[in-house]
């Protein structure tokens, strides 16, 4: 049974990195996020937690995604901030941003400011920067998360030390040929298939977070299928954040974004609401699997 709420006027609640601590403003402009919608007149299916963790502050949206509760990619090629970046289409059709988080790298020179440095992939397509694809060939540490509605896949994205070690799914041109609405690029993975590891296998892309200890972002998703937005607002060692995420029961985690460009919104009446856990997938709902790229062919020779 679907449960329906009255309209709310929401607020939204900033939190980000000012260098020194957590801080409620947004002080740089980002051109890819990771959002958070639900249809209107829906309960949101959105549950944020606050707290300290070795004397580091964080917030995390735990998403229990269905129908109409899900995760998007939003990009502009305009650098916007936080609070601007959504998709207006969307919303336009009666749906909510609850919240969101800064999304993959991107450049910091003056000319290039905002230009994705690695994956960006939006409504099954690779967006662009002034004519180039952002796609994986170019990620700052080579690690890409794919994700639908219900599900995540982790990739390396073919290089490593300057030596290929991709496989047969993957192109140049558009990394992971595997059926994903979503995709964006990361540093490196705490996590994949439910063992802890790094698929970059040590590589450290433009900057070494490992050894550079900055604020930092997480995209990860749980063993119940959960999705968890994740901001630390301080330094926090390696081994720290994997006893974060091991509490938490990750199955997938890859480290986006850091520093200065870590940031979280959320609409703080729209958040914690009571909803019924998911008790399954749907049926025709794209998940996936091994033989995703052969599906994915199969529905293009059909249309």
């Amino acid at each position: 049974m679907r449960c329906f709420v009255l309209p709310v006027s929401a607020s939204q609640v900033i939190n980000c990195w000012d260098e020194t601590r957590k801080a409620h403003y947004l002080r740089r402009k980002l051109s890819t996020a990771i959002n958070i919608y639900t249809r209107e007149g829906t309960v949101s299916r959105t549950a944020h937690e606050s707290g300290t963790w070795n004397m580091v502050e964080y917030d995390v949206l735990r998403i229990s995604p269905n129908q109409d509760t899900f995760l998007k990619v939003d990009y502009s090629e305009t650098p916007v901030y936080l609070t601007d970046l959504y998709d207006r289409e969307l919303t336009e059709k009666g749906y909510q941003r609850i919240g969101g988080i800064n999304a993959g790298y991107f450049s910091n020179t003056s000319f290039e400011y905002g230009r994705p440095v690695g994956a960006v992939r939006m409504d099954n397509a690779w967006t662009s920067w002034h004519g180039h694809l952002n796609t994986p060939a170019y990620g700052s540490g080579f690690a890409t998360a794919y994700f639908n509605t219900y599900d995540m896949e982790l990739r390396y994205h073919g290089w490593q030390n300057s030596q290929w070690k991709g496989d047969h799914d993957w192109s140049w041109w558009t990394g992971y040929l595997i059926d994903a609405e979503n995709a964006v690029s990361g540093s490196y993975t705490y996590f994949a298939d439910g063992r802890q590891t790094d698929i970059t296998e040590g590589d450290a892309g433009v900057i070494n977070y490992r050894y550079y200890g900055r604020a930092l972002t997480i995209f990860a998703q749980d063993t119940d299928g959960q999705f968890l937005l994740v901001e630390f607002y301080g330094t926090l060692p390696e081994d720290r954040v994997i006893s974060f995420l091991n509490s938490r029961n990750i199955r997938d985690a890859i480290r986006l974004d850091g520093g200065g460009s870590c940031q979280m919104i959320y609409e703080e009446s729209l958040v914690n609401l009571p909803f019924e856990p998911l008790s399954s997938v749907p049926e025709d709902t794209p998940l996936f699997s091994m033989d995703a790229l052969r599906k994915r062919q199969e529905r293009s020779r059909d249309s």
